[in-house]
């Protein structure tokens, strides 16, 4: 994916992020973010420093919307850092160098596999500093398991709609 492209996706996914999905109220326990999904396509080559300064960046601008006080700075900026392990973690050497090119289908199950474990960290990581405590332990954990199951729904429906269709092309 060009820079160009990738820079088009972020804007789109911000605008989603900041205009439509947290002006959704669908119940008190669901956050949907979507905007998470420009950390998961952030190029391979990009450098560690450059990706977590990005992943603050995008935290911050989505804090600063929603007056919030640093949680998505700080769960973006976690989520940035662990990307590449988790990246090691489900993909072998070779689909890592070949992520630039063509996907195949069958590859559709690691991204699914990636965007569901970097959303549920990335919700426990919010939803956790939101609540600053662990009174509430099951409320917590119904809060993460919906929350990602609907951003996770929303992410891959953007991915089957506007990336996916780029990588076919």
């Amino acid at each position: 994916m060009s820079n160009i492209i990738y820079l088009v996706h972020t804007i789109i996914l911000l605008l989603l992020q900041l205009v439509v999905f947290d002006n959704m109220q669908l119940n008190a326990y669901i956050y949907i973010n979507i905007y998470v999904l420009i950390i998961y396509i952030l190029p391979n080559a990009s450098r560690n420093i450059i990706t977590l300064i990005w992943g603050f960046l995008l935290g911050f601008i989505i804090d600063l919307a929603n007056n919030t006080v640093g949680i998505h700075a700080i769960a973006s900026t976690l989520l940035t850092y662990l990307r590449p392990y988790l990246l090691s973690l489900l993909l072998n050497r070779e689909q890592i160098d070949n992520q630039e090119r063509k996907q195949k289908i069958n590859e559709t199950k690691y991204f699914f596999k990636y965007v569901l474990i970097n959303t549920t960290i990335f919700h426990a990581v919010l939803i956790i500093c939101e609540a600053f405590s662990f009174q509430n332990f099951l409320i917590i954990l119904l809060r993460v398991f919906y929350s990602t199951l609907i951003s996770v729904l929303f992410i891959m429906l953007y991915y089957f709609i506007a990336l996916k269709k780029d990588k076919l092309k």
